[in-house]
């Protein structure tokens, strides 16, 4: 690019790099100064900036447009067509096709189906709520090009202002050039939505002239746009000066292409993030550039349970102990980062669990209160049921032996079983059940009403893992009288009616509405152990001077796994979010467009994992006392000769199969380093070839 602005040949065009202006003697009497792409530039496309707006609008006015509208892409189609419309009304009145920004939100909000009319206070206030959404955006995404003060001073113009067509105006410029600190260069100008003219067609130019008096000798233009900054100000007499450094136009086309293949922009951004050297001192950096890899996936998840809480307008929101302590450091860090661009509902945690939960939700000690355990576990020994209902087992021994009943057997399809219905239906077990139960009940309701969490006021938000959402029906049995909202990562198919109370939406597969994705819930298991809390599992609530807490149950064994890996996945991943949450705010992201790539990065991790992490995976002692009475060791492994004899017999095929369920995921088995090669290559061989039988059956 030419250093220098001396007119070449006998056009008057002229290109400027934006840093050595050359020994030029000429100063002009007025120079304008283009604003976008000159003065100021974005880090995004322009249209990013009403895309944020149109989020925005959905996100706090939703309820409110065409449910046709609700869509952010569509909303700024709808504003595009508002603008289209009153360029046009202005050109048939003798103008440009020039529009303002009020103008053009009243005409979309009524395109969009908003409901007030023109005098409505709530209209006019939802109208300045927009404009400072916008200037508001245009700050955070906005910066000064590094060498137009330079250029503009070499200049020496005698009178410097901007001129700019643009539907914000000038007192919004000037705001923008204040904030960058531009206004001690540049504090006054015209903008064409101000007057009607723009540069396109060159009448804005004549305008400034005659009103500033001067010659078109006497007057300079630079700017950007090869036609409205120069062809159409050289037509209108004007001196014209390009002003394109290299570096920062490569960068906007990049923006400008990244907006039209966003998906593609998420997967560079990822790299990005990645290829980021990691702090000092972290002792698993494998685990911790997992974190930062796999971060997109759990901030599309806590992105989407924000824009909920937003949009449903609860009175608050809770992360369910234990996974929800992992996602709600993650809100919080993009609530700081701001990336809505407005607060979101302040988040707590809830400490809760389904064996804190259950017992204090039953309404009455019946089968049919009961099913909502043994849908999901009909094979079940007395042992694991009275302790999924947060009782010692032992006290219940002499009682079960009247009724014949072994503790630790197992008991296919209990609520059939007549030696159970004899039990539960012992008046003396009866008492002591029904006593214990309204005990939980009680210790239940008052650790709920200790942090606001009574049975009356609005609709609350509730944010946890998956897979089917039974500590959410517990609570909504617990408290009938409201309305509870469920974000989850990913939700199984339901095995119990669900409550009138509930309604539950998941960021990943949900295969109660659709199996599309619903493989990825084959292998939870790894997905649980990266985004667990070290601090242990809620085994119920008592009174402490008064004050009702939870007890929580810690494993040392357990929390061995998170101290020596996951703590180091879960920091990448914290420390991504502030990245994070600037691109996606910048380019005008929601959830749902993250969803894709988010899916893709979980399909990764349960199909195709690295050997670091199945290691891990296969040295946990998992919780789950609640339904089966105990821990799952997953360092428990499987033999060479009962993968050989799979391969030959139908009753080694089924325990293989059922030892692979226990072991909780397949995938990673092959592909853990503990695991000697002979074993994890028969293995790989046995599941490839039950694959093929089931795309053989599928047919």
């Amino acid at each position: 690019m030419s250093a220098s602005y001396a007119q070449a040949g006998s056009e008057r065009d002229s290109r400027v790099s934006g840093c050595a202006a050359g020994g030029q003697s000429v100063r002009p009497e007025l120079l304008t100064v283009d604003v976008w792409d000159t003065l100021l530039r974005r880090r995004c496309h322009p249209d990013g900036v009403k895309l944020h707006v149109c989020r925005h609008l959905l996100l706090r006015w939703g309820e409110d447009l065409d449910p046709v509208c609700r869509d952010p892409w569509i909303l700024l189609r709808l504003r595009q067509e508002a603008e289209k419309q009153i360029g046009e009304a202005r050109r048939e009145q003798g103008f440009d096709d020039e529009y303002g920004h009020l103008e053009v939100y009243r005409r979309w909000l009524e395109l969009a189906g908003f409901p007030d009319g023109p005098a409505s206070p709530r209209l006019e206030g939802l109208l300045g709520e927009l404009e400072r959404t916008e200037i508001e955006q245009e700050k955070h995404v906005s910066y000064a090009d590094p060498v137009i003060g330079a250029t503009l001073r070499q200049l020496a113009a005698r009178r410097v202002l901007f001129l700019s067509d643009f539907y914000l105006p000038a007192s919004a410029v000037r705001e923008l050039l204040g904030h960058h600190g531009l206004d001690e260069i540049v504090s006054e100008g015209l903008v064409s939505c101000d007057v009607g003219y723009n540069k396109r067609s060159g009448r804005l130019f004549r305008h400034l002239r005659e009103r500033a008096g001067v010659s078109g000798d006497a007057h300079w233009h630079i700017g950007d746009n090869p036609w409205s900054d120069i062809q159409a100000a050289r037509d209108a007499g004007i001196r014209a000066l390009h002003f394109q450094p290299d570096d920062e136009h490569r960068w906007r086309l990049a923006r400008e292409a990244d907006f039209l293949n966003r998906q593609d922009a998420l997967r560079r951004a990822i790299a990005t993030l990645v290829d980021q050297s990691a702090p000092a001192g972290v002792a698993r950096q494998d685990f911790y550039r997992l974190g930062r890899q796999c971060s997109l996936l759990l901030v599309g998840f806590v992105l989407m349970a924000m824009e909920r809480a937003v949009s449903e307008r609860v009175d608050a929101l809770y992360f369910f102990t234990r996974e929800g302590e992992f996602f709600l450091d993650i809100y919080r860090c993009l609530a700081a980062a701001d990336v809505l661009g407005f607060a979101p509902p302040p988040a707590e945690l809830l400490k809760v669990s389904r064996l804190a939960t259950f017992a204090g939700s039953l309404r009455a000690l019946s089968t049919d209160e009961l099913m909502r355990l043994w849908n999901q576990y009909s094979v079940q020994p007395l042992q694991a049921l009275l302790k999924s209902l947060a009782m010692d087992p032992a006290e219940w021994a002499e009682a079960a032996a009247r009724h014949g009943l072994d503790l630790a057997t197992p008991i296919q399809y209990p609520w059939q079983d007549p030696r159970i219905r004899a039990f539960l239906d012992d008046p003396e077990v009866r008492v002591r059940i029904e006593s214990h139960l309204s005990a939980r009940r009680d210790e239940l309701r008052a650790y709920l009403a200790s942090v606001g969490l009574g049975d009356d006021g609005g609709p609350i938000g509730i944010v946890d893992i998956g897979w089917r959402g039974t500590i959410q029906d517990n609570l909504a049995y617990a408290l009938p009288q409201r309305r509870i909202l469920g974000c989850y990562l990913g939700l199984n198919r339901f095995l119990n009616a669900q409550p009138d109370n509930v309604k539950k939406t998941a960021y990943g597969p949900n295969v109660n509405e659709s199996d599309a994705l619903g493989t990825l819930l084959d292998f939870v298991a790894p997905i649980e152990m990266l985004c667990n809390s070290p601090h242990g599992s809620v085994e119920g609530y008592t009174a402490v001077d008064g004050a009702i807490e939870a007890v929580r149950r810690v494993d040392a064994d357990e929390n061995r796994v998170h101290v020596d890996y996951v703590r180091h996945f879960q920091a990448g991943v914290l420390d991504a979010v502030p990245y994070w949450a600037d691109f996606l705010r910048a380019h005008a992201f929601s959830s749902a467009e993250l969803r894709s790539v988010a899916m893709e990065t979980w399909h990764a991790i349960v199909r195709k994992p690295p050997p670091f992490l199945a290691e891990a995976f296969f040295r946990l002692n998992h919780n789950e006392v609640f339904g089966v009475g105990g821990f799952s060791d997953k360092k428990s492994r499987i033999g060479l000769g009962e993968v050989l004899h799979a391969f030959v017999s139908r009753v080694g095929r089924i325990r293989l199969q059922a030892c692979l369920s226990e072991s909780g995921w397949a995938p990673g088995l092959v592909r853990c380093p503990d695991v000697h090669w002979p074993l994890r290559a028969s293995l790989r061989l046995f599941l490839l070839v039950q694959q093929i039988k089931r795309r053989l059956v599928n047919r």
